[in-house]
């Protein structure tokens, strides 16, 4: 297909459905749908179609600690035993000691509120698209599958986050602002269906060879994640051996590489243009003297064995006051310039432990036994020792806590849905932990201005 420049100045027409009014007092904060003018004049050329659909990049991008920028890393990593806040700050102290107060700022601004937002602007695009009539069907397919395609991505943290969500799949604001909770059976059912809708609208690679937009192998790989949480062995297997039987990418073997803005691992990332990642600005402290906002918890700091280079590459450390303190530095830039790391949403490591996963609980050992052999030994570690499935699983466990830490809420959701959540949290903070907790609150000023949503059980 022909590649179409992205305009990032939005036109007049866009900034109508782009901007938020931030006076709005009904409902969550949406702008008005489009009038038909202003849709046929968006939705007229290839080009200002597309600025609409990156339109939204922008605004996933534009506020560090947001929904999609950083804010799910960082949030769910202190509910969870991979960080502690290092200071002392109330809102990140709710979500360390898993006491979330329903009309905590947070839980609306950075989760619900952007969440809605963002599938409002996925909803206003693909309505666009489905009514115009002169775009060309490369261009026209291509956004359309990049829309179903953030929309699930959406649509599957707010399941996992908050449980029962509102399924909003059109601009109605009076239908979405009276809209009660749809049980998650039915919002994973949108979700499968709009990425199997998107894989088959995508292109293999896009306009850009970093991976700054969604590709068919994006909506194969977070297809395949999906399957994993739905237990579903069989397609989760399938999806991840399209992402790695494709060959359009590789295990970086140097550890360092992995989260540059280049690698070679990287299947999708949100690009900011004039900045580096939101996780290095909150992780990386301001010097070699100053305490880390987030520090990493003792327990995740001792389950890396001797050997594991991970520890080396994507941990550092501050030593204050004789205490040493350990943060991520899987991103290595702070500053923003130059920029030459992005926030990757998904790479191949993740494929490859979800089809470990999907092997060993099919049975076939061998095969999980060589998917995770391939990150255990880019880490510098041998082959598992793993034999049957039960043991082996528990590797794959293992290898996903160390691969995967403070990175997209992995180790906070895989807890939850192995079932394991009670046992490890309520452990490691027995003093706090209630079972209720592994659900966020419903924010209360949603449900104050939509009297059809209801409460999570304990808040």
């Amino acid at each position: 297909m022909r590649k179409v420049k992205i305009v990032y100045l939005p036109v007049l027409a866009l900034i109508t459905f782009m901007a938020f009014l931030s006076a709005c007092k009904k409902f969550v904060d949406i702008a008005p749908p489009l009038t038909q003018a202003e849709s046929s004049t968006v939705f007229s050329s290839d080009q200002t179609a597309t600025s609409a659909a990156a339109g939204l990049y922008y605004q996933i991008t534009a506020s560090n600690l947001t929904y999609l920028n950083g804010a799910i890393t960082v949030y769910t990593g202190l509910s969870s035993d991979e960080l502690i806040d290092a200071g002392s700050n109330s809102t990140y102290d709710a979500f360390e000691n898993n006491a979330i107060p329903s009309n905590l700022s947070a839980i609306n601004s950075a989760f619900w509120s952007n969440a809605y937002k963002y599938i409002y602007q996925a909803n206003a695009v693909i309505e666009g698209l489905n009514s115009s009539v002169t775009l060309s069907k490369p261009v026209k397919d291509q956004l359309m599958g990049e829309m179903l395609f953030t929309r699930a991505l959406n649509y599957f943290y707010l399941v996992n986050l908050f449980g029962d969500v509102p399924l909003e799949t059109s601009t109605d604001y009076l239908v979405n602002g009276s809209m009660p909770r749809t049980a998650t059976s039915k919002v994973y059912s949108q979700v499968i269906n709009d990425l199997l809708t998107a894989e088959t609208l995508l292109t293999a690679s896009y306009a850009s060879s970093v991976n700054t937009r969604p590709t068919e192998m994006a909506a194969a790989a977070l297809l395949a994640r999906v399957y994993l949480y739905q237990k579903d062995w069989i397609n989760a297997e399938t999806q991840a051996s399209i992402v790695i039987n494709s060959g359009s990418y590789n295990l970086e073997t140097n550890l360092n590489n992995v989260f540059l803005a280049t690698s070679g691992e990287t299947i999708f990332q949100l690009a900011r243009p004039a900045n580096n990642t939101a996780e290095g600005l909150a992780f990386i402290p301001s010097s070699s003297s100053a305490k880390p906002t987030f520090a990493i918890r003792s327990s995740l700091l001792n389950a890396f064995t001797s050997g594991d280079n991970r520890k080396t590459s994507w941990l550092n450390g501050n030593t204050i006051n004789g205490t040493a303190y350990y943060y991520p530095y899987k991103y290595k830039q702070r500053v923003n310039n130059p920029v030459t790391e992005y926030n990757v949403v998904l790479r191949l490591a993740e494929v490859y432990l979800i089809r470990a996963e999907a092997r060993a609980e099919q049975n076939n050992i061998s095969g999980g036994q060589a998917d995770i052999n391939l990150i255990r030994n880019r880490a510098g570690l041998t082959n598992t020792t793993a034999s049957t499935s039960a043991a082996l699983l528990n590797a794959i466990a293992a290898e996903r806590q160390l691969e995967l830490f403070a990175e997209w809420g992995h180790r906070w959701l895989d807890l939850k849905r192995t079932g394991t959540i009670d046992t490890v949290i309520g452990t490691a903070k027995s003093i706090v932990w209630k079972p209720n907790n592994a659900l966020y609150p419903i924010p209360l000023a949603q449900i104050q201005l939509n009297p059809f949503l209801t409460q999570n059980s304990g808040y």
